[in-house]
């Protein structure tokens, strides 16, 4: 889709024009919904983040400079949805068992013994999804993902290229993913 159109359309819905908010959602959905997906392996979940990014969008239009991008603000808003959803679902924390224990949110342990069963069976499935990714894979995706940490400062951590990190940030989240699907699906 022509860029130059995109933004015509933001800036008209900017101004009020609600029709133009449709076009937006009509033509970048799709797109979206497979961004996320990248992110999180689950189509339900894809489509949840990418109508909580419309959302965020039709609240924070009045932040949109038109003289720039309307495509890539859009993705920085979709990406930070999707990471957030990313980190909410996981968290690393140091423990008796090792560093490599991972954790769901939440805090405590539950009281209901079933709540310790899942949480043990997710920690699990998740451990096995990022034992399957190489050595760098799995330090940037630990750092980045889990610790919750800026990819800047891993990168200089690292010694390795912003874009380098990126690239293998990406393949990471694409194997966690995979893994973690064929293991739901039984495969």
């Amino acid at each position: 889709m022509d860029e130059h159109l995109l933004t015509t359309w933001a800036t008209r819905f900017r101004d009020g024009d609600e029709r133009s908010f449709r076009k937006l959602v009509e033509a970048l959905t799709r797109t979206l919904i497979a961004m996320a997906y990248r992110y999180t392996g689950d189509w339900e979940w894809a489509r949840d983040l990418t109508q909580e990014t419309w959302i965020r969008v039709h609240e924070r239009i009045g932040r949109y400079d038109p003289t720039r991008s309307f495509v890539q603000w859009l993705h920085v808003l979709h990406r930070n949805a999707c990471l957030d959803h990313v980190r909410k679902a996981w968290v690393r924390r140091e423990s008796p068992a090792g560093p490599d224990e991972l954790v769901r949110l939440g805090g405590a342990a539950p009281d209901d013994p079933s709540e310790e069963a899942e949480r043990r069976e997710f920690h699990e499935r998740v451990l096995a999804a990022t034992r399957e990714l190489s050595e760098s894979q799995r330090e940037v995706f630990v750092r980045v993902d889990l610790e919750q940490r800026g990819q800047a400062e891993v990168a200089g951590e690292l010694g390795i290229r912003p874009g380098t990190l990126r690239t293998t940030l990406h393949f990471a989240r694409r194997r966690v993913a995979r893994a973690l699907n064929a293991m739901e699906e039984g495969i």
